[in-house]
């Protein structure tokens, strides 16, 4: 295990897991963004924004979840694909901290860790591994290897 924790990219690794937090916050952000031009053109002037801040507050806690882990899956697929060994545990790793860090950044918002936010972060750290292990297959077969 430490031969393969030697083989980790870190940089490459814990800037994906960062990355997957300030995607997901820019996504949202567009998200919201395109909805305040729709009020804005609807309005013919300045959009309402109790409308706005009510979409957001809405629509954040039902589609954050979601966008950070295809964005691990993303992130870890593309880590374990420019990894030079080391493919899984890579993947891993970066589902580890983005889950850790999204963790970090629901309790700093004033979130409470319960039931939902440990399973979330074990799916999380499982859309890691699986992103790791495709990266891994896909690699393998394109250098024609085997991938055990």
């Amino acid at each position: 295990m430490s031969f393969a924790l030697a083989r980790v990219r870190w940089r490459r690794v814990i800037g994906a897991a960062f990355a997957v937090i300030a995607l997901s916050f820019l996504i949202l952000i567009v998200i919201v963004t395109v909805y305040a031009f729709v009020l804005a053109f609807q309005a013919r002037g300045a959009p309402n924004q109790t409308a706005i801040n009510h979409f957001a507050a809405s629509i954040s806690p039902k589609l954050m979840p979601w966008i950070e882990t295809v964005l691990t899956f993303l992130f870890a697929l593309k880590a374990a694909r420019k990894a030079e060994g080391a493919r899984i545990v890579s993947g891993v790793i970066v589902g580890i901290l983005a889950g850790l860090l999204s963790s970090a950044v629901t309790l700093a918002f004033g979130g409470r860790m319960g039931l939902n936010n440990s399973l979330f972060v074990l799916v999380v750290v499982a859309l890691g591994w699986l992103g790791g292990f495709i990266g891994q297959k896909k690699v393998a077969s394109a250098h024609g290897e085997d991938s055990r």
